[in-house]
């Protein structure tokens, strides 16, 4: 006998998108009200399953038989969408749950986002709805669609235009507004959504479920996520590196990089935000893009959709003004791309049309000898596209001759040509309505921001870079018996410098040759073995900024002055570090030969996990501020990567004749504590070590000082 293979059990995600039978809680004929726009979106676009409305006070609304509770349906509805007052919720859900709803789509807010009252009613939702295994997407939020499906299941008075674009682009938002925002102006563009997803509270399904489905959806090529908080940074983690492996752009918004931005993210949705830095540093480290505006994101998403990776990172520029030329120019220059340098064919191709040689790809077609001609700007486009170092086309339009043509030139450019093509209407209402509706009928979006074009650029060039870096680079393992013999017993708090030093040595992290010593006697003694010159270091637990307190004597010739800093030390943790408590002093080496100095650092974020940090270092770090940071583990090249992009990598590569520092030593340091960190997890919530001595090339690197900052895992 055989038995078929088992099939897996579509999620809940999918369930609502593709769902054949819908049940909306507070239906109504009234398009004012939430429950009245749901049933009408559903229907206007096309629903073709069955649709229960429930509603005590009607017998029929539009076209359908109404229910006076859900208890009364025939059948179980794949979905309910329950639009009630907030004091009817609970009532609601159980209905949902007595009926065998395995999802609900709950729009009604004042929960969670309102305070601890909101919060209560919020759990016991969840609590009730998970006991039965019913499934909540929301609450406070705007339901979802899916566009090839004809499942509209969202309230948004967006919905009511015509007929939803069927696109590449799916959407995953945890605000439905913002959501909607979106949807619109992609709409507006011409560019259509395969499918989108409001999460609101998260309560129950979280922006991970929406963006799995869309990783897996066959009609969705990029994504776009708006992110308040994450709930499981593995679980998107994993989301976004099975996207990568597909081949699928994603696309980021994230809330929260002030604090007034992180406040409002929480009062809207109930989200912890995290740290923008962290959940920057994580996409990097998975090839997310990440843009701060929801409207271009829209752009960039489709661009990448459309065109994936550029083959090159030039940029060629033309334009009907010279003016806007040059502009463009000065912003190319700005970003992360550059104007495109041409080839022999180009260059001649330039020479028979204008009047003096150009070698880069940046043309007023007002100045051609032959200005504006059709057949020309048509041959000039392509031959730029053509190019070895053009990645992408920017043409902008003002007022010119032939706007239209110039225009279809560009859209056959980008379909035809598979190199981006971005077309700026500058031209305002001289051909605005005709590129809007060339781009409701094509698809192809024509931009009316500059700004938009180059955050587009700037995507496509990002992802680009992402592609060129591949999926993952060597790494390694931590050294983790040794890094968990050396954790063992550490208690939570402030560590003082030599427990912290322990980690990093655990880790293989060069250290200064050092010795805790409880008296003076001690201290000499280790002095004498070590070899003078050394330093010494007062350790207290709960001591911070060991300078300040003057707890730091360098360069210590003799015994007889390690007998006065001993007790210079001492006094001045009794004097000006009441909370610390003296344990003594640590006697070091004098670490010497030192032609930069630089700060490492490791920190753990709720949201998005391990980071690592590089800069700058000394007592001014954190004035200067010039720090890199990168989510845990990195690889030596990732790490030697962040370090050659700091502002002041000059003062390490030799700058005004210095000698030059041993860049890879330093950037074995930073893979080393980010494999530190990446084992440790939360554990390990802060790490400072600072200054990391950095020799001459081929001389190392040491690790001087550090602080850490340790959590007990219940």
């Amino acid at each position: 006998m055989t038995t078929s293979p088992s099939v897996a059990e579509p999620s809940a995600m999918h369930r609502l998108l593709h769902a054949r039978s819908v049940a909306v809680i507070g239906a109504s004929e009234d398009r004012s009200k939430f429950g009245g726009r749901l049933i009408h979106n559903l229907l206007h676009h096309g629903f073709q399953g069955t649709v229960y409305p429930i509603n005590p006070k009607r017998d029929a609304i539009l076209g359908h038989r109404a229910y006076p509770d859900i208890a009364d349906v025939p059948s179980p509805p794949d979905v309910a969408a329950v639009a009630v007052p907030v004091q009817h919720l609970l009532a609601s859900l159980q209905g949902c749950v007595d009926a065998g709803v395995k999802v609900a789509i709950v729009i009604t807010g004042q929960l969670a986002e309102t305070g601890v009252e909101g919060a209560k009613l919020q759990d016991d939702a969840v609590a009730m709805a998970r006991a039965a295994g019913m499934r909540i997407l929301g609450p406070n939020c705007l339901g979802a669609f899916n566009t090839p499906a004809g499942v509209c299941l969202s309230p948004s008075v967006t919905m009511s235009v015509d007929k939803l674009h069927k696109g590449r682009v799916g959407v995953a938002s945890q605000s439905g507004a913002l959501q909607t925002a979106m949807f619109i102006r992609a709409f507006d563009a011409g560019i259509g959504v395969s499918s989108a997803i409001t999460l609101g509270n998260q309560a129950d399904l979280e922006l991970s479920d929406g963006f799995e489905y869309l990783v897996d959806d066959p009609d969705t090529e990029a994504i776009l996520l708006y992110v308040e908080g994450l709930k499981d940074h593995e679980r998107f983690k994993r989301a976004a590196l099975r996207a990568r492996a597909m081949g699928k752009p994603v696309v980021a918004v994230k809330a929260g990089r002030t604090d007034a931005g992180a406040a409002m993210a929480n009062s809207h949705t109930a989200s912890l935000t995290g740290s923008f830095e962290a959940f920057s540093a994580l996409c990097e480290s998975l090839g997310i893009v990440v843009t701060d505006q929801p409207d271009t994101a829209v752009f960039c998403a489709d661009a990448l959709a459309r065109w994936g990776a550029p083959k090159a990172s030039g940029v060629a520029v033309a334009s009907g003004s010279g003016g806007a030329a040059a502009l463009a120019a000065d912003a190319i220059d700005d970003g992360n791309f550059h104007a495109a340098r041409l080839g022999p064919r180009a260059i001649a191709h330039l020479a028979e049309h204008l009047p003096v040689r150009k070698e880069t790809a940046n043309v007023d077609f007002g100045a051609y000898l032959r200005a504006f001609d059709p057949a020309v700007m048509r041959d000039t486009l392509e031959t730029f596209a053509d190019e070895p170092d053009v990645g992408a086309v920017l043409l902008i339009m003002t007022p010119q001759p032939a706007m239209e043509s110039l225009a279809k030139i560009m859209r056959d450019i980008g379909s035809m040509r598979g190199v981006p093509a971005l077309l700026c209407n500058k031209a305002g209402s001289m051909v605005r309505d005709q590129l809007e509706a060339d781009a409701r009928v094509t698809g192809y979006p024509t931009y009316t921001s500059l700004d938009d074009c180059y955050r587009v650029l700037e995507a496509l060039m990002a992802y680009r870079q992402f592609q060129d870096e591949g999926l993952a680079q060597e790494i390694g393992d931590a050294p983790a018996g040794a890094i968990d013999a050396s954790a063992s017993a550490l208690s939570p708090g402030l560590l003082t410098e030599p427990e912290a030093k322990g980690l990093l040595a655990a880790a293989g992290v060069p250290v200064t040759s050092e010795v805790i010593c409880p008296d003076v006697d001690a201290a000499v003694q280790a002095a004498r073995e070590i070899g003078f010159p050394v330093v010494l270091k007062g350790v207290a637990r709960g001591l911070i900024h060991k300078s300040d307190a003057g707890v730091i004597k360098l360069n210590i010739p003799d015994v007889a002055a390690v007998r006065s800093a001993f007790a210079q030390i001492q006094d001045a943790i009794a004097d000006n570090a009441l909370e610390a408590a003296f344990q003594g002093s640590l006697v070091t080496e004098m670490a010497v030969g030192g032609v930069a100095e630089a700060f490492v650092g490791a920190a753990w974020d709720p949201q998005h996990g391990p980071g690592v940090l590089v800069g700058a270092g000394g007592v001014f770090v954190e004035v200067i501020k010039d720090v890199k940071f990168a989510a845990a583990p990195v690889s030596t090249a990732k790490a030697q990567a962040m370090i050659e992009s700091l502002q002041t990598f000059p003062l390490f590569d030799g700058a005004r004749g210095r000698p030059k520092a041993d860049v890879a030593a330093l950037a074995d340091i930073v893979h080393r504590v980010s494999l530190l960190a990446a084992h440790l997890g939360p554990r390990l919530k802060e790490l400072d070590v600072n200054p990391v001595i950095v020799r001459a090339a081929g001389e190392g690197a040491l690790a001087v000082d550090a602080r850490a900052v340790w959590t007990i895992m219940e």
